[in-house]
């Protein structure tokens, strides 16, 4: 029997707080979050590795420029880190929805049920 485990971290509960949850009904009735007009991530931004390191790691030293075309410049490590902060956010958000809770901890559950439980 399969066991999941999953680290939801604080991280995890800042990136779903400025998440943009306006949904809709698609033609199919599958929901589906919008994405505010004018930006491609769902952060409001146009690009996800900024919107999250700036989430997670602050505004960057030096001068910062918004609009610079380069964008803000993240170390590796912190690019793998908000790539796996991001893919991670669905089952962030299930432990979230089925406890209730968002409480920061280890939660385990079989691979067949969606039943959460903080270990």
């Amino acid at each position: 029997m399969a066991i999941i485990k999953f680290n939801l971290e604080a991280k995890h509960l800042i990136l779903l707080k400025f998440l943009d949850w306006e949904l809709i009904k698609d033609d199919n009735n599958k929901l589906s979050t919008v994405i505010e007009e004018g930006a491609t991530t769902p952060f409001g931004g146009i690009s996800l590795v900024e919107d999250i390191g700036v989430m997670i790691f602050g505004k960057p030293e030096g001068d910062f420029d918004p609009i610079n075309e380069y964008g803000t410049q993240y170390s590796d490590e912190q690019e793998r880190e908000i790539g796996r902060l991001f893919s991670e956010l669905p089952m962030a958000l299930e432990i979230v929805l089925f406890l209730q809770t968002f409480e920061v901890g280890v939660y385990k559950r079989k691979w067949n049920l969606k039943n959460w439980k903080k270990i």
